[in-house]
């Protein structure tokens, strides 16, 4: 177990971006009906199962860098920091403009953020956010940077597409094989981003406490996406994720049981003590089996899933600047952000705001 504690940094604005089009499950089963009834799938399935109702859908064409960029952009302007006093960006997400050079470079010539700074992108599957927060949090408390900027553009039509095609044209496909490919259809478009700074110059307080993280490698096998979800990558690659959604779900809701003591033990917590509970935005399977595991209260959950889908590593900051809103939540209170990804990592952080 790795962990982290901060006295000096805190989340100073969000900013978020999404599609204006909008994908149904229903639309989505409509699609694939050929393919269901071939293989007496129920319609209906793919909501029942995850929860999701709805996603954004950008078009294939828009690239991860304008959206992060749109997003970037707010959170900077609401911080009310000049771009000038951003020591730092890193980008976050899984789909990328290109192979090389880095898309945090992209948004940081949009942003005209100055030369005198770190770039660079981190990506690890759902939770690279989760990372990008802990990275950034570790500069601001060694005084390394006062203030800095994380973003996230999940562009993912490309693979909703390719997966279509692939249910649909291959006639060889079976039951299982499906199955494995149908969480890919609760994935949706989305950007956010945060800035982050050191206490002395923050104007809200909301403090990252600390964290914990795990990596349980030997499940490395359970999600896998093919190829690089690189904008500009062409037509030689066809991006398709399969997952076996049932022992993931079961490693991940053990691994957060073996992760929760620590996070606990480490800020002093129990868990009467948390006031909100963000876990990762997967779809309801995942987050029943997390609460069942834990014991925590599901009513202090917040979640976005059911009306954007799984946002990749812009679900997790998306709902907590949503539901940092919506459930108003008051200073003082204590957050805690539950982050799963493939691989399987899990990350625990604890907010104070």
């Amino acid at each position: 177990m790795i962990s982290f504690r901060f006295k000096h940094v805190c989340l100073e604005s969000f900013g978020l971006n999404f599609p204006t089009t909008q994908l149904t499950s229903t639309e989505i089963e409509e699609r694939l009906a050929p393919a269901y009834q071939r293989l007496r799938i129920p319609f209906g399935t793919l909501e029942r199962v995850s929860g999701v109702t709805t996603r954004g859908m950008w078009p294939p064409t828009v690239t991860p860098s304008s959206v992060a960029t749109v997003a970037a952009r707010e959170a900077l302007d609401l911080s009310g920091f000049r771009p000038d006093q951003i020591g730092a960006l890193f980008n976050c997400s899984v789909s990328r403009d290109y192979f090389e050079p880095a898309t945090a470079c992209l948004v940081h010539h949009n942003l005209g953020i100055p030369e005198e700074s770190l770039v660079l992108d981190i990506t690890n599957a759902c939770i690279g956010f989760s990372d990008g927060l802990i990275m950034l949090a570790h500069l601001i408390e060694a005084g390394t940077v006062k203030a800095g900027i994380l973003c996230s553009g999940e562009t993912i039509s490309k693979v909703v597409h390719a997966t279509f095609d692939q249910l649909l044209g291959d006639q060889e496909i079976t039951r299982e094989k499906m199955l494995q490919m149908l969480p890919t259809l609760t994935l949706g478009c989305g950007a956010v981003a945060v800035v982050m700074c050191h206490d002395s110059i923050s104007t809200t307080g909301h403090r990252f406490v600390g964290g914990v993280a795990r990596s349980a490698s030997q499940h490395h096998q359970l999600c896998i996406g093919n190829g690089d979800f690189s904008f500009h990558q062409g037509n030689e690659i066809t991006p398709i994720m399969t997952s076996d959604a049932a022992q993931l779900m079961i490693a991940a809701a053990k691994l957060g049981g073996r992760a929760f003591p620590d996070v606990t033990a480490l800020l002093g917590w129990s868990k009467d003590h948390i006031d909100h509970v963000f876990c990762h935005q997967v779809g309801r399977q995942v987050n029943e089996a997390f609460y069942r595991e834990m014991g925590l209260d599901y009513e202090k959950e917040f979640s976005i899933y059911k009306r954007y889908g799984n946002m990749v590593s812009a679900a997790l900051p998306a709902a907590l600047a949503i539901g940092a809103k919506e459930k108003n939540i008051q200073p003082g209170e204590k957050v805690l952000l539950t982050a799963f990804g493939s691989g399987l990592n899990t990350r625990f952080l604890g907010f104070e705001w």
